[in-house]
């Protein structure tokens, strides 16, 4: 029993020794917590410019005032390096940040516009690679502006300035439905999925950008940052911006759209809101004689959310004469959509992906010219429309105003 009790301490010391600590630990004052990376092309070189929104843990915990004579300490610091490569510009940071940075917060990678034209498969290896950026990382590419400058915009309502560009992408693509929401492994997901292209959010500034870079106590800010659009991309190059209704109509042949509204115009210049609630789509692929054919079936449910002119609705008709002018609508945006991909021959609806599914032995035949016959495609759209809700009343008010 001694023996016993000798051995079971023996054990209890050295899983105590094990356990007492972590080996890789990095205390909280020795980091710079990194909330958005910005990855800019440099000019006339194959270099990189990275941009890093490192956040001021005082300014950001205490929101007060500092640096002195009523200076205002800005919640956020950018800092920028360049590099051959993404790692050695990560690494150069070093020379300019007195802390070491950390990535694991990371909410934003923002692609400059530059940068995204002249390619974008091989930056994406190194998040793909390494064990801190996470893999759910948003992902958003710059219009007419470059990442460093997107970065350095102070945002009203949220203090950091990743986390209002990131709930704007989020708010977008929830109620409104012309942005799409990727993240880092989306996108690698896409690169290396045969018979499809990627699609990601575009960002703007609107203003005065150089207002922007300054903390202001306006309740009508100067400069803003909004959501616009998605950028197409071929080849892992951006071919081009969709918006409006095109780039709704892709979100709903990708089956993303969560809700929107849609405006009715169903008797001269009187309007209808839906608001959609719910919405399905189903592709099929098939070919026949060599030409591709594509079968888009939407099912999309939603609710009146208002109207321009006196319209009984308790009178079922004029409920069918709404719903088949919603579905004519829809129709026309996913037509729209279509023909926006076949411009720019690029598949982002993942149509070459469902061929290959469906059929494999004639994809073999195709997928080296699959954008070109994809140009080809015979596209048939087949949506149901149904108005579940109409409100808290049948009969509008404006009904009693006219007689």
């Amino acid at each position: 029993m001694k023996v016993k009790g000798a051995i079971l301490t023996v054990l209890l010391v050295v899983m105590v020794a094990l356990l007492s600590g972590c080996w890789n630990q990095r205390e909280l004052n020795k980091i710079a917590i990194v909330m958005a990376m910005g990855v800019d092309k440099v000019e006339q070189t194959d270099n990189y410019r990275v941009s890093f929104q490192v956040v001021n843990p005082g300014a950001v915990a205490s929101g007060q005032t500092g640096g002195g004579a009523g200076a205002v300490e800005m919640p956020v610091t950018v800092f920028t390096s360049t590099g051959r490569t993404l790692l050695e510009a990560i690494r150069k940071s070093s020379q300019r940040v007195p802390r070491e940075l950390f990535f694991s917060h990371m909410q934003l990678l923002v692609i400059g516009e530059d940068l995204a034209k002249s390619g974008v498969t091989e930056l994406f290896d190194y998040f793909d690679r390494g064990h801190e950026v996470r893999l759910t990382t948003k992902v958003i590419v710059t219009r007419g502006t470059k990442a460093e400058s997107i970065l350095k915009i102070l945002t009203p309502l949220e203090k950091i300035p990743a986390n209002g560009l990131a709930g704007e992408m989020d708010m977008s693509e929830k109620l409104w439905s012309e942005n799409i929401n990727n993240t880092i492994d989306d996108v690698i997901k896409t690169f290396v999925t045969e018979g499809k292209n990627p699609i990601i959010s575009g960002a703007a500034i609107i203003g005065n950008t150089k207002e922007g870079f300054k903390k202001t106590e306006q309740s009508s800010p100067p400069t803003l940052m909004e959501t616009r659009g998605v950028a197409i991309f071929k080849d892992g190059k951006l071919s081009r911006w969709v918006d409006g209704h095109a780039a709704r109509g892709i979100l709903l042949v990708q089956n993303k759209v969560k809700s929107t509204l849609v405006v009715l115009k169903p008797t001269g210049n009187k309007e209808v809101d839906i608001e959609i609630l719910r919405s399905l789509t189903d592709v099929r692929t098939e070919i026949k004689a060599g030409i591709p054919l594509i079968h888009i079936r939407i099912r999309q449910e939603g609710q009146l959310g208002g109207i321009t002119y006196p319209l009984d609705l308790s009178k079922s008709k004029e409920l069918v004469k709404l719903q088949k002018e919603w579905s004519k609508v829809t129709n026309k945006e996913v037509k729209e959509a279509v023909k926006v991909a076949e411009s720019a021959k690029s598949d982002i609806f993942g149509i070459g992906e469902g061929m290959k599914r469906s059929n494999p032995k004639e994809w073999e035949g195709l997928k080296k010219e699959w954008n070109e016959t994809f140009v080809k495609a015979k596209v048939y759209v087949t949506v149901d429309s149904i108005i579940r809700r109409t409100g808290m009343r049948t009969k509008p008010y404006l009904s009693d105003l006219e007689e």
